[in-house]
């Protein structure tokens, strides 16, 4: 096998140097190692690291790459792990202010857990140990996978782009594995995932910038793709009608006890055609569901470049403070190169625990690997009022970074379940969604701004987490994160361009002028950079490493960044941030408290960057006293009576807010309060029952104040809607009034949303249905005032209720079959507009009026079938020509039969076994059924008719059980099976764990039983005969009664529908899991269609010597019985006589051309013969007897 040659990627932390000795302290121990500069490279492809003096320039980098020495990661502290493609010495490299090169030892690669054999519960079962390898990202996982298997278990995933590799293993093997030259690091699993509104979009001041009046904002998400990651399928909902895709979740679940994601789903996207209250953030937003499973991230490449999606939801755990994982290092790393990209996570709910970062409950359990990733966002939770929950996951990260990263609502929210309903949930699973769908917001926001351009996710990282309102600790700190999201400031960031970007490289350093206006009493200003991935055993993941300042030169001051003490006590983690220099995050924020107006200058410092140019952007706010109110501003309906929550934006003070109400348009103030606490920016109104449509609210402080934008209204929701009928013509809906409505809209929900359809002053509403096909559907009603409206009242579902729902029909009808050898036809009915009577012509004479009738021609021919259909609103006819094609099988032969005395029972005979036997051909009862038909006691010559029942058998389903897996089963399970033809089920094998009996059933599609039979089954393949009638019909149901048990059953392998010839097919079967690859009992099924002949002739004929036989007035053959000679005459020209003897074997043939013959049949043997005679038009089949001497 070809040696692959990369190093090792893991940081270390150079702690002291004391002689010549450097204390290393990596994930997996501290290590002492000797300083070495005598070191020879005598191999080609050694790895190593190098420790600089300091961090090497860009310039350097690239001779040093000239001299063959590949860079692959940083470890902090001015250490690089490096791969050395050709051999050297430390002379050449003594020009490059290097201080050591050091090998890779084995013992580095092991996680500390695993070498101290304190192994999580989730990744050891058996005895056995379940690891993920990372590989150094050169290494051909092709070329070593056969390595990797000789020393496992089971190979349980090969993740190309993490470069890693899943394995059970025996933990023996650890050292093993780590002595692989191409391992860098072996970790163990990660754990499995857990499962993790109006208030809501008012705290986050999402409704700012989607107001409901024209002139605002209507930032919705539209145009913005959204990944959800949860528990499976989500629905049914009108909430999400038309914005969802679910193609890639064909393996979740779809119980509606799996209700998480649904929520999740609705606080980000829902649009609130139900209840207007439970609309999600980004309402325009497209959502692609996905199940929780962590294998879906490396799906995200694909959907990003093909679908453009650019935000991702995840709102499940992956270990109590897991520290930073590969799979945190995979998405910063996925981040990095798709730069429009966010992954968004909860923070988690085990606020109260104690996950091992030291400094006991309460601190650091953020609850995953993917959480504490340095490019990414995870959301901590708050209630309605700003107040974090006891649950949420607090922070620092495993390596003391800033995490939670930012707070939204996640308590009590109410949002979407499946079967239309809604519901209260609360954790960080219900926060995450609604950062997600806030940068929905954001991010159409900037398209809109920009061209339609997407925006850098680190700019829209910077922005969101830089224009948080500030809560909790001043500053950033480890519950709140950089604060509470703010939809409105962050916005106005983009609208005012408060932001750009540049480049640092190691060692560098730029300037950056802000001239901060005058009445700013706050500038806040953060520098972020997406940073470059980590090493997964780093102890501190941040890689390059930028410092920030800002001088303002007139007072010679130098203002730094806001630093948090990350030591592992509680005190510590609860202390307000400080000012310094921050060397763990790859954000900093500047705030500058009552700025002088002027110019100020930010510094920018490559303090170390060892893989730049390094991108970073700046943004910053001004905050002024004004006072911005948030809700309501204009366009809102809310209802008398009921509780409402004020917001509104305003600098820190000690003034207490007053709020007062006006309901004509400002002209005059209602006091609501005047002594509001000056830390709230809410205040719980109650919403007084005064009727207006000129409602505005007014916040106070002092000499600042604000107001609603517009107005909007106050007026009740209309109650007791019902829907008389929806029908394909027209709908009525009806209401109970609101007290001062002026008028009232009603809404239809259309392709995405509730549309409106028609506006009235009374209430009730009759309306043109805009889809004729759409007979099920949801309908709301609005109150309005002079132009205003109120809110949507709760949507109610409305399905086809009253029978005078009609209109004009449209005929239309399809057959079952277009050619039929049985001459059963069904004809199914497909007219629109719902017709209530049907008329139909078959063609031959009859007629039907039930709506999907099933005919039986009696006779071979093509028919035209005509339908007429009508209802209260008019008639439609349809002639489909020459659709059913009736066409019989040949008439069998018959043999007659005599009788020299007088009564007498006579027996007429065929060859062929399949006959039924009739008294005439125009549709009377069978009299039997069979090859030999013994007839009642007659006294004259008759005639009967003999009709072959039956054609060629066909095979179908599964041949046998050797599909896939299964076993023997102990349950009721059935196959569903269409017929399309009138067929008999000749047959089916069946494979039995033991000999017992078992009634084995066919069903109809109502599970009503319409043949069975028992039979005791033998241990082993069966091969059952049944010989049943199976009907034109879909979903019959071939099983077994209740209590038959221990068939063979697969449980893979199946892949429906099976056809069985042209006759039917094997649709599935009704296991209630779904298991759309089980296969049930029934194989080799063996059908045949129910073909019919045309009518022969048999006729019992008295004799007499002298008797002359004649038929039809045409045809005369005599004598009959005869010895020698046979006479033969008739009207028509005789073209070919044929003989046949009993067997039906052909026994003479000739060709004539004349009207008359005299056959010699003294060579026959005696007995019974048939002779045919051909004409130019018909064809005759009569019965003759040859005898030794005739009486």
């Amino acid at each position: 096998m070809k040696k692959l040659l990369i190093t090792l990627s893991f940081i270390i932390s150079i702690t002291s140097v004391k002689s010549q000795q450097i204390n290393l302290n990596l994930k997996s121990g501290s290590y002492k190692i000797e300083q070495n500069k005598d070191c020879n490279i005598s191999e080609n492809n050694a790895y190593r690291l190098l420790i600089f003096n300091e961090i090497p320039t860009e310039v350097q980098k690239l001779n040093l790459e000239k001299k063959g020495v590949d860079f692959l990661y940083y470890l902090p502290e001015n250490i690089f792990a490096v791969s050395l493609k050709r051999k050297l010495s430390f002379s050449d490299l003594s020009t490059f202010n290097i201080r050591s090169v050091n090998p890779i030892l084995d013992d580095y690669k092991i996680d500390k857990k695993l070498k101290q054999e304190n192994f999580p519960d989730w990744a050891i079962n058996d005895n056995l140990l379940s690891v993920k390898i990372l590989f150094y990202k050169d290494v051909n996982l092709t070329e070593i996978i056969e390595d990797i298997r000789l020393l496992s278990e089971k190979i349980e995933d090969i993740n190309e782009f993490s470069h890693s590799i899943t394995i059970t293993i025996n933990p023996q093997n650890l050292n093993l594995i780590s002595e692989l030259i191409y391992v860098s690091y072996i970790e163990p699993i990660d754990p499995p995932s857990e499962k993790e509104n109006n208030e809501g979009r008012t705290l986050h001041r999402s409704n700012v910038i989607n107001t409901k009046f024209t002139t605002g904002r209507h930032y919705n998400g539209s145009g913005i793709n959204v990944m959800m990651q949860d528990d499976g399928i989500i629905g049914p909902h009108i909430d999400y009608d038309g914005r969802v895709d679910q193609s890639n979740c064909g393996g979740c679940s779809t119980s509606n006890s799996n209700d998480h994601g649904d929520h999740v789903a609705g606080t980000i996207m829902g649009a609130g055609n139900i209840d207007p209250l439970a609309a999600g953030m980004a309402n325009g937003a497209f959502l692609y569901v996905y199940s929780s499973s962590n294998n879906n991230y490396y799906d995200v490449p694909t959907i990003y470049q093909n679908n453009d999606v650019i935000i991702t939801s995840k709102s499940y755990s992956n270990g109590c403070n897991a520290g930073y994982t590969s799979l945190s290092a995979d998405l910063d790393e996925q981040i990095l190169l798709y730069p429009y990209l966010i992954h968004v996570f909860s923070a988690g709910n085990s606020g109260s625990s104690d996950c091992g970062y030291g400094a006991g409950s309460g601190w650091g359990n953020v609850t995953g690997g993917h959480k504490q990733g340095k490019n990414v966002l995870a959301v901590a939770n708050l209630n309605g009022i700003g107040n974090l929950s006891s649950s949420s996951s607090r922070g620092p990260a495993a390596d003391g970074r800033i995490k939670p990263d930012i707070a939204s609502k996640g308590t009590s929210v109410w949002s979407t379940v499946p079967s239309y309903d809604y519901d209260h949930f609360t954790g960080t699973s219900m926060a995450c969604p609604g950062i997600a769908g806030v940068l929905a917001q954001l991010y159409q926001a900037y398209k809109e701004l920009n061209g339609g351009v997407n925006p850098s996710s680190a700019l829209m990282k910077c922005i969101l987490l830089n224009s948080a309102d500030d809560i909790g600790n001043v500053g950033p700190d480890f519950k709140h994160g950089w604060g509470e999201v703010n939809a409105y400031r962050a916005v106005k960031l983009l609208e005012n361009n408060y932001y750009f970007s540049d480049n640092i490289s190691q060692g560098g350093s730029n300037s950056h002028s802000i001239t901060i206006p005058t009445g700013v009493t706050k500038v806040k200003i953060m520098t972020y950079w997406h940073d470059k991935e980590a090493s997964t055993s780093a102890i501190t993941s941040l890689v390059n490493d930028i410092n920030t300042s800002v001088n303002f030169l007139p007072l010679g001051v130098d203002y730094f960044p806001y630093v948090l003490d990350p030591t592992p006590t509680s005190s510590s983690l609860n202390s307000v941030a400080t000012s310094g220099t921050d060397s763990l995050n790859n954000m900093e924020q500047i705030v500058i408290d009552n700025p002088i107006q002027g110019n100020y200058t930010l510094n920018i410092s490559g303090f170390s960057v060892p893989f730049g140019p390094q991108e970073y952007w700046v943004t910053y706010e001004f905050i002024t006293d004004d006072i911005e109110l948030t809700y309501p501003i204009g366009g809102e309906g809310i209802v008398p009576g009921e509780s409402e929550i004020i917001r509104w934006d305003a600098s820190e003070g000690t003034s207490t807010f007053s709020l007062d109400y006006s309901v004509d348009g400002g002209n005059s103030w209602n006091n609501i309060s005047n002594n509001i606490n000056s830390d709230y920016r809410y205040y719980t109104w109650s919403v007084p029952n005064t009727i207006s449509d000129e409602v505005k609210v007014r916040v106070t402080r002092g000499s600042s104040t604000d107001e609603s934008d517009e107005n909007f209204t106050i007026i009740g929701v209309p109650q007791n809607i019902f829907v008389d009928w929806i029908c394909p013509d027209s709908i009525y809906v009806f209401w109970s009034a609101v007290s001062g409505a002026t008028s009232y809209e009603v809404s239809m929900l259309g392709n995405l949303y509730m549309d409106s359809m028609t506006t009235t002053t009374i209430t009730n509403a009759f309306f043109l249905n805009p889809n004729p096909t759409v007979t099920d559907s949801w309908f709301s009603v609005t109150a309005i005032l002079n132009n205003s409206k109120g809110r949507r009242a709760y949507a109610i579902n409305a399905q086809p209720t009253n029978n005078g729902c009609v209109a004009q029909p449209v005929a239309d009808f399809s057959v079952s079959t277009s050619v039929s050898c049985s001459g059963d036809i069904t004809f199914t009915d497909n007219s629109q507009n719902q017709p209530n009577n049907w008329n139909w012509d078959f063609g031959d004479g009859n007629t039907s009026n039930l709506q999907n009738p099933t005919h039986v021609y009696a006779n071979n021919g093509t028919y035209t079938v005509q339908l007429i259909v009508s209802n209260g609103l008019g008639v439609d006819t349809v002639i489909y020509n020459n659709i059913a094609n009736v066409s019989y099988t040949a008439a069998p032969i018959t043999y007659n039969d005599t009788s020299y005395v007088n009564p007498a029972t006579f027996t007429l005979s065929s060859p062929s076994n399949n006959l039924k036997w009739y008294a005439d051909t125009l549709g009377s009862p069978v009299l039997f059924s069979g090859a030999n038909f013994n007839t009642p006691l007659l006294t004259q010559n008759t005639t009967y008719y003999a009709r072959e029942i039956g054609g060629p058998s066909v095979f179908g389903g599964p041949s046998d059980n050797t599909i896939g897996g299964g076993g023997f089963y102990n349950n009721d399970r059935h196959l569903y099976i269409d017929c399309y033809t009138s067929s008999t089920l000749i047959s089916f094998d069946v494979y039995a764990g033991t000999s017992h009996p078992i009634t084995f059933e066919l069903r109809d599609n109502n599970s009503q039983v319409l043949q069975d039979t028992t039979i005791t089954v033998q241990t082993g393949l069966n091969t059952l005969y049944v010989n049943w009638n199976v009907p034109i019909m879909n979903d019959l149901e071939l099983g077994v009664s209740s209590g038959n048990s221990d068939l063979y059953r697969n449980n893979s392998g199946a892949v429906y529908p099976y056809s069985v010839g042209n006759l039917a097919s094997i649709t599935g079967h009704n296991s209630p899991f779904g298991d759309p690859d089980y296969h049930y009992f029934f194989y080799n099924l063996q059908m045949m269609e129910n073909c019919k002949s045309e009518f022969a002739e048999a006729t019992a004929v008295f004799m007499n010597p002298a008797s002359v036989f004649e038929t039809n007035n045409n045809l005369k053959i005599y004598p009959n019985p005869t010895t020698r000679y046979l006479e033969v005459e008739n009207n028509e020209i005789i073209e070919f006589i044929r003989i046949y003897n009993v067997t039906s074997q052909l026994v003479f043939e000739e060709k004539f051309n004349r009207f008359s013959t005299t056959l010699d049949v003294s060579e026959f043997s005696s007995g019974i013969y048939v002779i045919e005679i051909q004409t130019n038009n018909f064809t005759y089949k009569k019965e003759f007897v040859i005898s030794d001497e005739v009486n």
